[in-house]
This record gives structure tokens, C-alpha cells and sequence, in this order.
């Protein structure tokens, strides 16, 4: 495995570019002084937009696609996070901890979620927030065999090789590992793998030492019995958001839902189910950190994709808001399969029951091209176009024309979705819009069409993240 998605960097010796700053210097930099560089609007700006944008890596403990569903320790803590005010919440995932923290320095996301020491060089201008909990760092080795003692000595380490994710390095306290070997350890940076990765790999005999928190040793460790991680490498190390400094009303309502719950089930719930839960190693060890797997039906979902020419990745959305991938799935109303089809609509599109997987994807995308043509001329926007089209195959087409109608007689943009035809399609609920004149196909609640758009596009977005067009 290791030797398929190891490459390694030029120069072995990358420690001597790892300086961390002492621990107590973590306190300082969270408890310092916050200067108004935005006036604390960071907060109002997320809640005007509807969405906090933060930053995580591609370890799979953190964000993970499991058969399309989104998961992962900070991925599902953010949500709650967000849940608290009200937004939604769009991920970015960038495995370089400094590039990461260079895009919250240039607003291009409102916080960064992931095991970040503070740095010398990448700290200033940052603040981080109260720990979400606590973790050292651990030497990750095999067993004590014949002939082989495990290392408890760090100075042990002279010589020895110890590989970790290129572009990471910074995320490890290495200071005492420095101080102790002469800078004679031998760090090697290994392209396109996560911290799992590598310990699987020291287990299978495949690389012998790697450095990980100790929560995340502990998970592998469920799963290889013949690793060893009671070499403490690091003091206590705190795992905790970061924001811009100055972000002071955010942080603010960061740090007061973490002291509210940190001591309460849904913290202590959250972690246990990803830290101490085997199914959620495996889990993370079957996910290329590159280009993770949302469902079983990937390559006919990019294969057939080519009939409306959709990214393949919101076809996927689609699908998973549609059945949660289960080709058997049938409603109360008798839709059935990946694609949720009406039995009427299936036959004309080419599909049954008995159809394939395959051949029910086929059918969906049939009828989008359908929708597609239906509002070529009255939504020439393509990407606004998509939302119209989503709408009608959740509610149906009949609905969103008069939607539209509406929208155009009281004075909104008949070809925007949000605010505009999504506004009178839950207008057709109330009498006075739904004895309209204009309005041919009567009365419906258009609430759960508004949340099937919404939830088939958030779901794109991190879909992503996950996975490679």
C-alpha cells in the first residue's frame, strides 16, 4: 500500500524547518489582546450570508463521505456548531496546514478545523479558541519483537526514519525530538497519504515509525493490535478552532457553545463515536485521502452523467437526497429506486422496478434533459437553470411554471430560483396566490421542494470536497 502512494521529497532532513513555539505560548496567543481588524462584523457577515465557510484537512477522521453520507469529528462538530446559529455550513478541504491558514488570513473562510499546533511563523494575526478537548502526540511503532525493542528514549530516534504527510509537518511537535536526536531523525515527506494511512502503513511493515495525536493512534490501534503508542512526543496539546484575530464576536459565540457543552453528552458523544468506535477506523482506512468514494454507483453515476452533461458529483447529491443510494428503496407514494421515479415517469423514460441501477440512473438524467429543454428559453442562465430544474423534478414541472407566471406578474425575476419563483412556489399555499388567475395546477406546499434544493446543492458543494470530477 505505502509503496503505491509514497513519494517521497527531496532532502530527508525536513526538521530542521519544524519550530514550534512552547505550549504556553498557545495560551497567550488565545488569550491575548484581539484588535479590531473587522470590528467583530465577522459574525454578522456570516449570518447575513446564511453560511460559515471553514477549512479542514482531508484526514478521514475529520471529513468523510461514508456511502454519501457526510461525516467526520469536525465535520459533524461544526454542524452543531452552525445548527446554534442558525447557517449552513460549507467546507473547504485544504491538507496544507499553512495554506490553510493563509486563506483564513485572506477571509477566504471564516475559521480553520483541524489538530494545529501554533507556529511561530503562522499564528500571528490568529487567534485560537478554547480547546474542543485535549491530545498528545505519540510515536507510532510496532511492537517490541525478538531483537527489536520498541524506542521509550527519544534520543533513540538518531538515524531512525519517521515519515509524515508532506506539507504537514507542521502540524507535530517535533521540538523535543530535535533537541534530543541533534537533528539527526530522519523526517520523510510522503505525498498524497493521511496520518491513517502511515499508521497502517508502520503496521503492515511498510514504514517503521510515524508521529499521530494520541486519539487518533488509539482509534488505528482498535484495528492494528501490533502497534505501539506509548511514546509520548509532545506535552498536552490543545485542539481547538482557529479565527482571524479580531474576529472577536465569533470567536465570543465560539467559545461560549464550547464552554456550554464541553462537559455535556453531545461533545462526549461526538467524540466516542469517532475515537473510540472501530467502525469509523475501517471506516477511514478504505478512503483514498486524493479522492474519497461517495457511493457504490461513482462510475455509472460519471458515466452516464454525459446525457446532460451535470458534474457527475450533483447528480450524486441528487441521488442521495433522492434514496440515500438504496436502488430498492419505494415511497409511500410508489417512486422507486436511486432516482425516486413515479412509475408513469420510469416507463417513459425508459425504466421499471426491474431495472438495473444503471438503467434507473439512465431514466433520471432522461427526464433532467427533459426539464432541461422545458426551461431553456425562460431560465437561459445555466447554473441558475439547475436550481429550476432540481425544483421541478422534486414537485414537478407543472408547479414551477406557474410559479414562475406568479413571479413575473408581481413584479420578481421569473428566471432567479431564490427569493424570486422559490418565494411563490411556497406562495401557492395561501388562497390569494393559488386562485390566481395565471395560476393553472392549484394549490400545493412547496416547503419541501425549497429544503430539496437547498439540501441537493449544500450537499454538492461538499460532495466536492470528497471527490474528483
Amino acid at each position: 500500500m505505502l509503496n503505491k502512494l509514497l513519494v517521497k521529497t527531496s532532502g530527508a532532513l525536513l526538521i530542521f524547518l519544524i519550530l514550534l513555539i512552547p505550549q504556553s505560548c498557545t495560551f497567550s496567543v488565545r488569550n491575548g489582546s484581539t484588535t479590531p481588524d473587522d470590528f467583530g462584523n465577522t459574525l454578522k457577515e456570516i449570518q447575513q450570508r446564511g453560511e460559515l465557510v471553514a477549512i479542514t484537512d482531508n484526514d478521514p477522521f475529520n471529513y468523510i463521505s461514508d456511502f454519501g453520507d457526510l461525516k467526520g469529528y469536525q465535520y459533524e462538530m461544526l454542524k452543531n456548531f452552525t445548527a446554534t446559529l442558525g447557517v449552513e455550513l460549507k467546507i473547504i478541504v485544504e491538507p496544507n496546514p499553512h495554506k490553510a491558514l493563509v486563506y483564513l488570513k485572506q477571509r477566504k473562510a471564516d475559521l480553520v478545523a483541524m489538530e494545529l499546533p501554533a507556529t511561530n511563523e503562522d499564528v500571528n494575526g490568529l487567534v485560537f479558541s478554547e480547546p474542543l478537548f485535549t491530545s498528545s502526540q505519540v510515536l507510532v511503532q510496532r511492537k517490541s519483537v525478538p531483537g527489536k525493542a520498541v524506542i521509550r528514549d527519544l534520543a533513540e530516534l538518531k538515524d531512525k526514519s519517521i515519515v509524515l504527510p508532506t506539507g504537514k509537518q507542521k502540524q507535530f511537535y517535533l521540538t523535543d525530538i530535535q533537541h534530543e536526536t541533534s537533528y539527526d531523525a530522519n523526517i520523510t515527506g510522503v505525498d498524497h497519504v493521511s496520518i491513517p494511512d502511515l499508521i497502517e502503513a508502520v503496521a503492515l511493515k511498510e514504514a517503521d515509525y510515524t508521529i499521530a495525536y494520541e486519539h487518533t493512534a488509539k482509534a488505528m490501534s482498535q484495528i492494528y493490535r501490533n502497534l505501539d503508542i506509548r511514546t509520548t512526543v509532545s506535552p498536552e496539546l490543545e485542539v481547538s478552532w482557529i479565527v482571524r484575530k479580531g474576529s472577536a464576536n465569533l470567536l465570543n459565540a465560539i467559545n461560549t457553545w464550547i464552554d456550554d457543552n464541553k462537559d455535556g453528552r453531545e461533545f462526549a458523544g461526538v467524540y466516542s463515536k469517532y475515537y473510540k468506535n472501530p467502525r469509523q477506523a475501517r471506516l477511514a482506512l478504505g478512503h483514498s485521502t486524493k479522492n474519497q468514494a461517495i457511493s457504490d454507483y461513482d462510475d455509472i453515476i460519471r458515466e452516464s452523467s454525459r446525457i446532460i452533461n451535470w458534474d457527475w458529483r450533483l447528480i450524486a447529491a441528487l441521488i442521495y437526497n433522492e434514496s440515500k443510494f438504496n436502488s430498492d428503496a419505494v415511497s409511500n407514494r410508489g417512486a422507486f429506486g436511486l432516482m425516486q421515479l413515479m412509475p408513469h415517469t420510469a416507463k417513459r423514460f425508459g425504466a421499471d422496478v426491474n431495472s438495473s441501477p444503471a438503467e434507473q440512473i439512465s431514466a433520471g438524467l432522461k427526464l433532467i434533459k427533459h426539464l432541461d429543454n422545458a426551461f431553456a428559453r425562460s431560465v437561459p442562465d445555466p447554473k441558475e437553470r439547475k436550481k429550476f430544474i432540481l425544483a421541478a423534478y422534486n414537485i414537478g414541472l407543472a408547479h414551477i411554471l406557474d410559479a414562475q407566471k406568479l413571479a413575473e406578474k408581481h413584479g420578481k425575476d421569473p428566471a432567479v430560483w431564490y427569493d424570486n419563483v422559490e418565494y411563490f412556489l411556497l406562495a401557492k399555499s395561501e388562497p390569494q396566490y393559488y386562485n390566481d388567475p395565471v395560476v393553472k395546477f392549484g394549490k400545493v406546499k412547496g416547503t419541501e421542494t425549497q429544503r430539496f434544493v437547498r439540501n441537493v446543492l449544500e450537499k454538492y458543494d461538499h460532495y466536492k470536497t470528497l471527490a474528483s470530477l
